[in-house]
């Protein structure tokens, strides 16, 4: 499907700009010069993320191309992203005129330190259970008390610190340096034996967490993800290696663990940057670890008390299992090679069936969620977060499934919609974590939401412009308090609230038309299928597709609204401005 952006061209707040002198009034764009909906959803991004650095790739499932496609009335549109592009170039973030200044090591006492790292074990271990808390803390105290401290531990305390400083200062809005914690964490790395150990693949992973949360340490999230696989494959965590080897069950539940979580991690980041998967499900055992505390998987005995309670394992094997429906999308939909050979991954016969059946797993898991134990559930709250963001990469256009019908997109807007919302509830509570996840996961849903608007006449003509409105200022809000400390965010900011105005007028004037009907004529596009139809099939022979009754991506909806303007700025953009969004997203990671 193709969404009417026709509404943003015709704007005036949206193509006044430096250039308003030239006329508006190009030619028609032929159809053949017109990019196909398969060339759309192959689009390969080269995105220049810096001087002197090479362009870097960013695919499919990245949402690059939902970016390219909604931005293009900002590019069109220049002033406002070149001004603030520039603004940014010539600011320095505070925080990273602060780490220049503060090179040194800090002063902490023993209990300040229990306590700001359980900061960390609340809100990352719950998602990231690489480390073991009882372990931990036996090291830090140890560590106070040593005179001679071991490297390891030096290590993974300061990062901890770390990233529990940097989560803090933005929760509580108080002067903490993550920062500071990092470069004293640093003068004990060069002291470690990184590679073959556990202990060192936990200092990578901390790392690697730490270069998600910090917006001014340059670290390359890319190369540490590849660094933990690494080691992964090199320690073979990804075998079921179990007590009967001789190996303590403590040992196993954290080599399985461990596994788990470079495997939801490498899913994670090669989504959002739209790579392939690093660490293939086939060569790896996928045994899931026991839901277990960390105090109980040092002992032998099992618990009896609290049968059926969750614990801090049972949201991240949660996590774990929806990482592996995240795998079976991005093998499938966004497979970028349709030759493929098959001994790489089954083919698919019937995509239709295969996106019905593994939208009603995500379904089921999400209906397994774990209950809300409290007003201030945030692990719950993440746990739909991130079933919410799986169930976007199924449901919008893909390398595979380049042209989702209505219902799926119904439900693609359904999520983005809710995604939103459960982010503006995190904020409203001061629960709000700002990080490269819920900055990326922000600008994707609202930029989903818009083209599902544009996409499927059914939700533009039942949604109220104040609720729309409402999404809007609601993910505004949560980008202006990332935009604290991503500068990126900022810019992101302005360019989606740039399309809003036209948006909102666009839906005003789609109602009115609505509301005058033609008597005796009626849209195919405007067909929706009754819902024991299910999804139109996503399989069709090519040869087939040019005689179905519903339209083109490129095609319009609406006889009111042409996709002209798209075909002039998409066919004529040099893409900088258009590319910028995706900058934003990816500079201070790689």
């Amino acid at each position: 499907m193709r969404p009417d952006v026709s509404v943003l061209a015709n704007s005036e707040d949206t193509i006044r700009n430096e250039a308003a002198t030239t006329d508006n009034q190009a030619a028609r764009i032929e159809p053949s010069a017109i990019p196909s909906n398969i060339g759309l959803s192959h689009e390969v991004g080269l995105v220049s993320l810096g001087a002197n650095r090479d362009p870097r790739y960013i695919g499919p499932s990245s949402g690059y191309v939902l970016c390219k496609l909604m931005l293009a009335a900002s590019s069109r549109a220049g002033k406002m992203t070149r001004t603030v592009e520039n603004s940014t170039l010539s600011v320095a973030p505070y925080l990273r005129e602060l780490v220049v200044e503060t090179q040194g090591p800090i002063s902490i006492t023993k209990g300040q330190a229990v306590d700001l790292c359980q900061t960390y074990f609340e809100i990352i271990h719950v998602q990231y259970p690489f480390l073991h808390y009882p372990t931990f803390l036996r090291s830090l105290e140890q560590f106070f008390e040593d005179r001679a401290p071991n490297h390891i531990a030096g290590f993974q305390i300061y990062m901890v610190l770390a990233i529990s400083a940097t989560i803090v200062s933005r929760l509580h809005k108080i002067p903490l340096s993550g920062e500071r914690y990092y470069m004293t964490a640093m003068q004990y790395f060069e002291k470690i034996q990184m590679e073959s150990s556990i202990q060192g693949l936990q200092c990578i992973l901390l790392l690697l967490i730490f270069a998600m949360q910090s917006s001014t340490i340059r670290l390359d999230v890319w190369c540490l993800n590849y660094q933990c696989i690494a080691s992964v494959l090199d320690l073979g965590l990804q075998r079921a290696v179990t007590t009967s080897s001789g190996i303590s069950k403590l040992d196993q539940e954290m080599r399985t663990r461990i596994f788990w979580v470079v495997y939801t991690l490498d899913r994670t980041i090669a989504t959002m940057m739209g790579r392939p998967i690093g660490l293939r499900d086939e060569a790896c055992d996928l045994r899931i670890p026991a839901d277990l505390s960390d105090a109980d998987i040092e002992s032998e005995v099992l618990p009896t008390s609290n049968v059926g309670a969750p614990t801090h394992m049972t949201y991240a094997i949660h996590l774990f299992r929806l990482a592996k429906m995240n795998s079976e999308i991005k093998y499938v939909a966004n497979s970028v090679n349709s030759d493929a050979p098959n001994y790489s991954y089954p083919g698919v016969i019937d995509l239709n069936a295969w996106q019905k059946e593994i939208l009603a797993r995500l379904d089921q898991w999400a209906a397994g969620v774990p209950a809300v134990q409290n007003a201030n559930d945030y692990s719950r709250t993440i746990l739909l977060l991130r079933y919410h963001s799986v169930r976007m990469l199924l449901l919008r256009p893909s390398p595979n499934i380049p042209r989702p019908d209505q219902h799926a997109l119904r439900h693609c807007y359904s999520s983005a919609q809710e995604s939103i919302r459960l982010y503006n509830e995190l904020y409203k509570k001061n629960l709000l974590v700002h990080n490269w996840i819920t900055f990326h996961s922000t600008v994707l849903s609202t930029i989903t939401m818009f083209y599902c608007i544009l996409s499927v006449p059914s939700i533009a003509t039942s949604l109220e412009v104040e609720e729309f409105m409402g999404n809007v200022r609601a993910s505004l809000n949560v980008l202006s308090a990332v935009g604290e400390y991503y500068l990126g965010a900022k810019r992101s900011r302005d360019i989606l609230d740039e399309l809003t105005g036209p948006m909102s007028r666009w839906l005003l004037k789609k109602r009115r038309l609505e509301q005058e009907p033609e008597p005796f004529e009626q849209s195919t596009a405007d067909y929706i299928p009754p819902a024991d139809e299910g999804f139109l099939p996503s399989t069709t022979l090519p040869g087939m597709m040019d005689n179905m009754a519903w339209p083109s991506l490129w095609s319009s909806f609406d006889e009111g609204f042409d996709g002209q303007w798209l075909s002039e700025s998409y066919g004529t953009t040099d893409g900088v401005n258009i590319d910028s969004i995706v900058l934003s997203l990816l500079d201070d990671l790689t």
